[in-house]
């Protein structure tokens, strides 16, 4: 569902303010099979009454409000494009597009948010995973609006290279930093390296990182280059290495108390 949650949001809000229905329409789908695997996952509906109670001091509580408020407004949005061929504009449609953007933060942020709230797992700690797990949404999201739209990056090539960038250098020096805190953090790096090698490096860094910033920088210097199927490659490289990437974190989490017992 964090996959999801940050691919969803992320390009519904480009879609709102590029005016791309059709975007929005799969942004609004991505956002709810994510609310749907969500319910699944704690078993019974009724469960979200008590997801939703300590919506004062829990991430989880306040994603599990705000995402469906998310939700609610894209469709009342993509409604009134379909059925009236309205598209917000003016005053409104500013105002629709800064409340989009604030939204859009916290659900990219949300999921890094949630799993930094457990102490016991230092590995988690720290402040870098809702950074990581922010930076991996959105250029999940920017990559599969690219490939959705067809919208050139002729002027604007410069954003998705520096969050292409900015994405493993946030990772390494995550890495290098968070195996120094304690000894549940240098097992967990000690797992990624024995057990996750392969899909961390391999399909995490290299494809999901490596491979679209390279895209992303050939198309820079050769503009004249197709842009649509290198796009639709870099989207599905992007998300293959957003799930990877997000798999190992949450796989290799140890707890102090199981190393300390």
């Amino acid at each position: 569902t964090f996959v999801l949650e940050g691919l969803g949001a992320t390009l519904f809000f480009l879609s709102l303010l590029m005016d791309h229905l059709g975007g929005m329409i799969a942004g609004v789908l991505v956002l709810m099979a994510s609310g749907i695997l969500l319910i699944m996952h704690l078993g019974n509906p009724r469960n979200m009454i008590y997801v939703l109670a300590n919506i004062r001091h829990s991430w989880m509580s306040r994603g599990a409000a705000l995402i469906p408020l998310f939700i609610g407004l894209g469709v009342v949005i993509v409604g009134a494009s379909l059925l009236f061929g309205l598209s917000p504009s003016g005053g409104f449609g500013t105002a629709l597009i800064v409340l989009f953007a604030l939204l859009t933060i916290f659900i990219v942020l949300k999921s890094g948010l949630v799993m930094s709230t457990f102490p016991a797992i230092s590995f988690w700690t720290g402040g870098w995973i809702p950074m990581i797990f922010a930076l991996s949404g959105l250029t999940s999201g920017l990559t599969v609006f690219l490939a959705f739209s067809g919208w050139s990056l002729a002027e604007y090539s410069w954003v998705l290279i520096s969050l292409l960038a900015l994405l493993p250098i946030v990772v390494a020096t995550y890495l290098m930093t968070i195996k120094e805190s304690d000894a549940a953090a240098k097992v967990s790096i000690e797992l990624i390296n024995k057990n996750h090698f392969d899909v961390f490096y391999g399909l995490a860094v290299v494809v999901g990182m490596v491979l679209p910033l390279a895209i992303a920088m050939y198309m820079a210097f050769v503009p004249s280059t197709p842009e649509l199927p290198l796009f639709i490659i870099m989207a599905m490289a992007r998300v293959l290495g957003d799930i990877a990437l997000r798999d190992v974190i949450l796989k290799v989490g140890v707890f102090d108390k199981v190393l300390n017992g």
